[in-house]
């Protein structure tokens, strides 16, 4: 005899193809949502990829764990008080924090970028303008759902690599063709705008028409004033340093294989940013992009470090492969100078993630001259 309270299960009386993914909420997205908040979940990637889930702001590889109790999921049935199986699951899908996979932005956008300064102009100019016209060139909205990276990370990522939008496409400006114009546009605003120590700014119609001087047309002219500052009633606000280090970074590019003393490259950078902004020349903005050295032994050689070019965007993904290749690169790091080319292995701002990546492959050794960063030999 059943009990008063009682739920029949049963087996469906026709099979149907009808299957679930369970998925185990991270645990601060499940507080938003009980506290009643919507939360947006968007799964991204193409086809070949490993997924990833996004909310507005971070980013989660979904892993597949297997469970040793299988969950049954069930449906109301036509009988009263009885529930239909619809599936059975034998795994969930996993949330693990992650950076987001930007790295796919360079690939796809590297085709259609831009030329540099008159590259719209000229024969030559012609042929590159045509060429990049027949790459594919993507929307915002198109990078959003191939690029495995929050919204807010993306938005980092594409002022981080100098991307903006112009007639309704990404561009990709090289940091090597967006120096020249940078040189251009600090001079622009020493002559024309107002600086006071370390900020500047100016009318943002009067930095459009001068740069159109230097064949940049006027939509591209002003995505740059957006992407190095505000524009706010008609008047830019200038990012400065932001301005500074980008054309830091297209000097470096410049470098290739090559090394040069370090006081000739900041002479370098300090004549390109102009007077009224060679203050803000520093080396530590282009942390991330640079390796100093030792000048080899010579009678003839001058004081001091050389610089050459190492950007962390072209280190791999994988965090084992990138360790690798830091380790071959320099046998000994002090940690202060690896832990720049770790961005990209763990969330922003995570230093937990990050010291637990470190204690995987990095095994610590204090001298006397401080703390000394080695492979982790496995096995």
């Amino acid at each position: 005899m059943l009990p008063d309270d009682y739920i029949t299960v049963r087996f469906p009386e026709q099979q149907d193809e009808e299957s679930y993914q369970l998925l185990e909420l991270p645990a601060e997205i499940l507080a938003q949502v009980e506290g009643g908040a919507v939360v947006p979940l968007t799964i991204k990637g193409r086809p070949a990829d490993d997924s990833v889930l996004c909310t507005a702001d971070k980013t989660y590889t979904l892993r597949s764990v297997t469970i040793s109790n299988s969950l049954v999921v069930l449906r109301s049935a036509a009988a009263d008080r009885t529930l239909a199986i619809r599936d059975i699951c034998h795994e969930v899908l996993e949330c693990v924090p992650s950076a987001g996979r930007v790295e796919r932005l360079g690939t796809v956008l590297r085709a259609s970028a831009w030329g540099g300064l008159g590259s719209e102009a000229g024969d030559g100019g012609a042929g590159r303008k045509r060429k990049r016209d027949e790459a594919k060139r993507y929307t915002r909205a198109q990078l959003e759902s191939i690029v495995q990276a929050s919204d807010a990370e993306l938005a980092a990522a594409l002022k981080e690599a100098n991307v903006v939008e112009v007639d309704g496409h990404m561009l990709l400006l090289p940091p090597a063709h967006l120096a020249p114009l940078l040189t251009a546009l600090l001079a622009i605003v020493g002559a024309y705008g107002t600086v006071s120590g370390d900020a500047a700014s100016m009318r943002a119609d009067e930095a459009v028409q001068q740069l159109g001087e230097h064949d940049v047309a006027p939509g591209l002219a002003r995505a740059v004033l957006g992407l190095f500052g505000a524009v706010e009633g008609g008047e830019w606000a200038v990012d400065v340093g932001a301005a500074v280090r980008e054309l830091g970074r297209g000097l470096l590019v410049g470098l290739g294989d090559t090394k040069r003393a370090e006081d000739e490259f900041l002479a370098e950078w300090r004549a390109a940013a102009g007077e009224s902004f060679e203050s803000a020349v520093a080396l530590p903005l282009l942390a991330g992009d640079y390796l100093l050295s030792d000048a080899p032994p010579s009678a003839f050689a001058a004081p001091g470090k050389l610089v050459s070019y190492f950007p962390r965007a072209a280190l791999p993904p994988d965090a084992a492969t990138r360790f690798a290749d830091l380790f071959l690169t320099r046998q000994a790091w002090r940690p202060d100078e690896m832990t720049p080319f770790l961005r990209g292995l763990f969330p922003a701002g995570d230093t937990k993630a990050r010291d637990k990546i470190v204690a995987k492959f990095v095994r610590a050794v204090k001298g006397r001259d401080g703390v000394w960063w080695h492979p982790r030999r496995s096995g």
